[in-house]
């Protein structure tokens, strides 16, 4: 089974670098990082004689100045600054908050740092900042704002993307499965494929309703860790296929005149693949390796029937011709849902 995964890895692996943009408080100029052979002892002694003076308005000043001079926070308003200032004095002490103002916050702090982010109400402008960052650096990165990308993520699936980036010591970012379980409940992977052709002006109804249609089956793709088990789970297919059916139930019904009868002809064989699955499942007695193994078996052995049943011997060109049509009108990412039948039923897939 090919897997699913990589089809999506690409618009992943772009949201996690534009995302760590967001993910320091301090400032990136290589000239303000503390000198390599200075102990972290002497780099503490030098906070704690600059801040034992202090009090609580002056940490405030420099914490505006500091953090925001450069970086993520640099966007806010002072007003806005004063407020997360404020929001880490509360918890702890001058001399930590002045060394995330100029240094960023060490992992043990990514929390609570965000928390004086949501206190304040500004994660949102924070981590559209980081995007627009990344993005400025990343020749990769399409040519959207960060307000696209974002459209309906709210601010409560931000927050932990924030934590865990900034928990991981020397700036090393989240993996891409772990990264998928944090935004799998999020619109992300389908507005990276809409935002690029509605900031060109190339969104037809016909992507705008499809990406619409296939947002819930690229969601299910990123929580379905299971997809890479070994053996394959079942189940987790079974669940795929069900929501793709929909897919291509729409596309049936939605796709250009002259493409109806591929589009008919492939949701029919979709429906084929569902069906063999959901029977499947149904007579998995338990979960072990031998029961997936029996039910995968069963599933690939009914889809076989089937489309020989329903004299499928146009399929292959009818798949192919679906799936251009996609790729020129939407992306090439936007066929991930074809990619799910491409080790089941052999059918699906043009020879040569």
């Amino acid at each position: 089974m090919r897997p699913l995964r990589h089809s999506v890895a690409p618009a992943v692996a772009l949201f996690i670098v534009i995302a760590l943009g967001a993910g320091a408080c301090a400032d990136s100029d290589p000239d303000s990082v503390v000198d390599p052979t200075t102990t972290v002892s002497q780099a503490t002694t030098t906070v704690s004689q600059t801040t034992t003076t202090l009090g609580v308005d002056e940490v405030r000043y420099r914490f505006i100045a500091d953090a925001g001079a450069e970086g993520a926070l640099a966007d806010l308003s002072d007003t806005d600054l004063g407020c997360v200032a404020d929001a880490l004095l509360e918890v702890s002490g001058t001399g930590v908050v002045l060394s995330i103002a100029s240094q960023g916050p060490k992992p043990h702090q990514a929390a609570m740092t965000v928390d004086a982010l949501v206190v304040c109400g500004v994660v949102g402008p924070v981590f559209r900042a980081g995007l627009v960052a990344g993005m400025a650096t990343d020749p990769t990165a399409p040519d959207v704002g960060p307000e696209c990308l974002l459209e309906g993520v709210s601010i409560d699936q931000l927050v932990p993307v924030l934590v865990t980036e900034l928990s991981r010591p020397g700036g090393v970012s989240v993996d891409g499965s772990d990264m998928d379980v944090l935004l799998f409940d999020t619109p992300l992977m389908v507005n990276m494929m809409r935002c690029p052709l509605e900031a060109a002006g190339e969104l037809t109804p016909f992507c705008a309703g499809y990406f619409d249609v296939i947002d819930e089956l690229l969601r299910l793709v990123l929580s379905q860790g299971s997809l890479e088990a070994t053996p394959l789970d079942p189940v987790a297919f079974a669940s795929l296929f069900h929501v793709a059916e929909g897919v291509f139930a729409w596309l049936a019904t939605n796709a250009p005149e002259d493409l109806g009868d591929s589009a008919v002809l492939v949701h029919d064989a979709v429906i084929v693949v569902d069906e063999a699955f959901v029977d499947a499942v149904a007579g998995m007695e338990d979960d072990t390796p031998e029961a997936r193994d029996t039910a995968l078996l069963a599933a690939s052995s009914r889809i076989g029937a089937g489309l020989e049943g329903m004299n499928a011997g146009d399929l292959p060109t009818a798949t192919t011709r679906l799936r251009s049509h996609i790729v020129d009108e939407c992306g090439a990412q936007a066929t991930v849902v074809f990619d799910l039948f491409g080790g089941f039923g052999a059918g699906f897939i043009e020879e040569g």
